[in-house]
């Protein structure tokens, strides 16, 4: 099923999730969240993070149990081949939709800070082209992009976040959890679904040269992508507030504008930023991209899952242009929240647990 050359280990794999993870819709999170928990948007986000924790090491615990198979595979061992494919099915329309949102929110964030002229269409057809160049060669060269995008662009996106530093205030963080746990416990448990990508979880391990250190690797691309969420939300909403992270289209961009001084050695911070950020948004589309026509090429019986990408990429396409804005994207892709619930946190667990029940593993 898997090419011989189709290898990575446990660090390209961590690099792998996290770079996925680090996708456009990152830069918004403060305003949703600042809409729902206002000044304790980082607990919220904290919270989030520690609901979504169970379910991503049940993924990585039970992808480690069926260490030789993929989803399709091992969810069929578990709970049959009827409910494997319905489940598989539900994962791969999760991953075109997850990548439909991510292309749209990149379309949109760029026409706003760098491409202000340039039709939705054209921009996102643009990335389309891209993420399938790099998902027709797999994983192993995904990783290694991503390992490169981790240790050269992503240090420099948040040394240059660090300018936000000094517009920082403390006092608005404040006050602290005045409308009590609901509203933070409410967020947190909408914020399960912000960890979509780590759902690829389910299905890299056979692309592992160890298998067993999934667990650890989860782990470790669950606590970067933590820190710099929180490092990104504290500071927006410390520099322009709650409110100002509410009514702020991309709250990050807006607290990076209050950070430009005059005479500054590096100007336009933003459009430097979101270009930067934006090199990010490649691994994730052309991860999905690459998982969804490796799960169906699986379920057809299919020895590549090659021919399966460039009839995809129009469902994304499509779906992505939806909406009529960023606001519409926001509410179109709503459903997503329960979905990814579901996907992240009830299936892993259930089956994790059917699985040590009946005893059944590689």
């Amino acid at each position: 099923m898997f090419k011989n050359n189709d290898r990575i280990n446990a660090q390209e794999a961590v690099f792998f999730l996290v770079a996925t993870m680090i996708e456009i819709g990152s830069l918004i999170d403060a305003r949703l969240l600042a809409q729902e928990s206002g000044t304790d948007s980082w607990l919220a986000y904290l919270t989030g993070y520690a609901f979504a924790l169970p379910g991503i090491l049940a993924m990585a615990a039970l992808s480690r149990r069926f260490y030789k198979h993929g989803f399709v595979q091992y969810s069929r061992i578990i709970v049959g081949s009827w409910i494997g494919g319905v489940l598989s099915i539900i994962l791969a329309a999760y991953w075109l939709l997850v990548s439909a949102r991510t292309l749209r929110y990149e379309c949109e964030i760029t026409k706003l800070t760098l491409l202000d002229k340039t039709p939705t269409e054209v921009v996102a057809f643009s990335f389309l082209i891209a993420a399938i160049y790099i998902a027709r060669y797999g994983i192993e060269p995904l990783s290694r992009m991503s390992l490169l995008l981790g240790i050269s662009v992503l240090p420099l996106i948040l040394l240059l976040f660090a300018v936000v530093i000094p517009k920082a205030k403390l006092d608005n963080l404040l006050p602290f959890m005045a409308r009590g746990p609901i509203p933070i416990l409410k967020a947190g448990v909408k914020g399960i679904a912000d960890w979509e990508e780590m759902s690829l979880l389910f299905i890299i391990v056979p692309f592992l040269n160890k298998p067993k250190d999934v667990s650890k690797g989860a782990l470790y691309a669950s606590i970067v992508v933590a820190f710099i969420g929180i490092f990104i939300i504290t500071l927006t909403i410390s520099a322009i507030g709650a409110n100002g992270a509410k009514t702020s289209i991309v709250p990050s961009v807006s607290a990076l504008s209050a950070a430009e001084y005059p005479g500054m050695f590096i100007e336009r911070l933003p459009t430097i930023f979101i270009g930067l950020w934006l090199m990010m948004v490649l691994p994730t589309i052309a991860g999905l991209l690459w998982a969804a026509a490796l799960v169906l090429s699986q379920m057809l019986g299919f020895t590549e899952y090659k021919p399966l990408i460039m009839p995809l990429v129009p469902i994304i396409y499509i779906i992505s242009l939806i909406p009529q804005n960023i606001i519409g994207v926001d509410k179109f892709f709503r459903f997503l929240i329960p979905y990814g619930i579901g996907i992240l946190f009830i299936i892993p667990i259930i089956l994790y647990t059917l699985a040590t029940i009946k005893g059944v593993k590689d």
